[in-house]
């Protein structure tokens, strides 16, 4: 028999998600064994989020604790509320962002396990101050079933990290 993984509140591996704001993997792909990852995450008001992108072997689960988040869907958008739920399917083109005047917080499940490219991520806007070169945005979605359908042409800077 196995013991249960427990993370305590304020706990998780945290680094800087790929918009800049502060990013918890409470669970990570190890401790699942690749099934899923539980990971904390939040925009500010107003901000962008990431590009529109698609996973194909990948499903994402949202749920908003605080504020609201939109989510484009397949060309629809969708505004999510605290204690509000949705699940992007695999083959989806989606973008979470804040279209909101407040903060969002909310976590998200990715099955199977994204958690590495999210650290991988954070690497990448570390060594670029926030401005990756898109080529090595679309190098790292092909590594991890995330490919970006809209990003600059060329291998020009994306601003990836948003201001407050």
């Amino acid at each position: 028999m196995s013991d249960p993984t427990v993370v305590e509140a304020g706990q998780g591996r945290l680094f800087r998600g790929p918009t800049g704001a502060p990013m918890t993997v409470k669970i990570d792909g190890g401790a699942t064994d690749g099934a899923y990852s539980l990971i904390e995450y939040a925009h500010a008001a107003g901000a962008p989020g990431p590009p529109p992108h698609v996973h194909e072997h990948h499903e994402e689960a949202f749920r908003v604790l605080e504020g609201e988040l939109s989510l484009d869907v397949d060309g629809r958008t969708i505004t999510l509320r605290a204690g509000e739920y949705a699940v992007v399917p695999r083959g989806a083109v989606h973008r979470p962002y804040n279209a909101g005047p407040v903060d969002v917080r909310f976590l998200f499940i990715t099955s199977p396990a994204l958690d590495g490219f999210f650290a991988e991520m954070a690497d990448l806007n570390a060594a670029t101050d926030g401005n990756p070169p898109a080529g090595a945005l679309r190098e790292l979605g092909a590594r991890w079933d995330c490919v970006f359908t809209e990003l600059p042409g060329g291998d020009g800077p994306t601003r990836m990290v948003n201001e407050r």
